[in-house]
């Protein structure tokens, strides 16, 4: 009878490739799952590896909103040396998608003024662009949007897309104002 048909062989050879698996498995456990899923490193390779922190982070997927959610969508003619500010009256927390572009290069100034503290304004983009993409979440309570201007000799045109969430939308030109309420989108 050869070696491939001893039945203790083949029992000898499972039960020492099962230990090598138990021992493998206790060891993956101890040095990256104790210390990346349950904050334990009793080996000290979870902070080597850099999974120790893992467990700390928390990953907030859902944020309740107390406005429905509003698609605006706007145009503005831009003179030589004309300027306009549109801003979205945001609570903190609540957050937009946007697009917008420009078919020429304007000053643009991103900020938002806090409507629970006097004289409080953030402002977080300046300079001379022609669009600009991205999310933007309110930090406070206020009016959150950009302020653009013509610094050219040619006529401007601006187009505005915006989704999310806030309660209107105002538009500040030639000293003066208007609101815009877009409907909710069900």
């Amino acid at each position: 009878m050869s070696e491939e048909q001893n039945p203790a062989n083949n029992q000898r050879n499972l039960a020492v490739a099962i230990s090598a698996a138990l021992v493998a498995g206790a060891a993956i456990f101890t040095a990256i799952i104790l210390p990346a899923e349950f904050g334990r490193d009793p080996l000290g390779t979870g902070s080597l590896l850099g999974l120790s922190g893992m467990t700390q982070t928390t990953a907030d997927a859902l944020h309740p909103q107390l406005e429905f959610h509003k698609n605006d969508e706007v145009e503005f003619l831009l003179e030589p040396f004309q300027s306009l500010e549109y801003k979205y009256l945001m609570d903190m927390g609540q957050a937009i998608v946007f697009s917008w572009s420009a078919d020429g290069e304007l000053y643009v100034d991103l900020h938002a003024e806090n409507l629970t503290v006097e004289d409080a304004e953030e402002t977080y983009l300046q300079g001379v662009i022609s669009q600009q993409m991205g999310t933007y979440e309110a930090g406070f309570n206020g009016m959150h949007g950009w302020f653009w201007e013509n610094r050219g000799f040619e006529t401007v045109t601006l187009r505005l897309k915006t989704s999310g969430f806030f309660v209107n939308a105002t538009e500040y030109r030639g000293g003066g104002t208007s609101d815009r309420s877009p409907p909710p989108v069900l």
